[in-house]
C-alpha cells in the first residue's frame, strides 16, 4: 500500500516493484507483489484495470482514511464493550508525556468545534 500510495497513479506490479525499491522496503519477486496487489484489490482497497496485457492498480482510499478505518475497526469494540480501560489505558500511556497530552487536548478541542459549527 505504501507504494502505491507513493505512486499516486495508477500503477502496475512493474512499478510498484520499482517504488518498493526507492522507498528502501525488503526486496520482493514479481509474483508475490502480483498476489498481494490481487488480494488487496478483493479486499476493496485497490481498484484494478486492464492495461494491455497486465492491470493497473490504484489506492481506493487516502493513507489517512486506511489508517482511521483499520484503527477503527480496533477500537470501536473497545470502546463499546470496555471504555473505561481503554480510557484509562490511554491516559497511563500519555500521562509523563507533556507533549502528547497537549496535542490529546487540542484533537478534542478541535473536534468539539467541528460539531458546533
Amino acid at each position: 500500500m505504501e507504494a502505491a500510495w507513493s505512486l499516486g497513479r495508477w500503477a502496475c506490479v512493474g512499478d510498484v516493484l520499482e517504488e518498493r525499491e526507492r522507498l528502501g522496503a525488503p526486496a520482493a519477486n514479481y509474483s508475490t507483489v502480483k498476489n498481494v496487489m490481487a488480494n488487496l484489490h478483493e479486499k476493496g482497497h485497490l481498484r484494478k484495470r486492464p492495461a494491455g496485457k497486465q492491470n493497473e492498480f490504484v489506492p481506493t482510499l487516502s493513507r489517512d482514511e486506511f489508517a482511521r478505518r483499520a484503527v477503527g475497526r480496533v477500537v470501536d469494540p473497545l470502546l463499546r464493550n470496555h471504555r473505561h480501560p481503554l480510557f484509562a489505558h490511554i491516559v497511563d500511556q500519555l500521562l509523563d508525556d507533556e507533549n502528547a497530552i497537549a496535542e490529546f487536548e487540542a484533537l478534542i478541542a478541535e473536534r468539539r468545534k467541528a460539531r458546533v459549527t
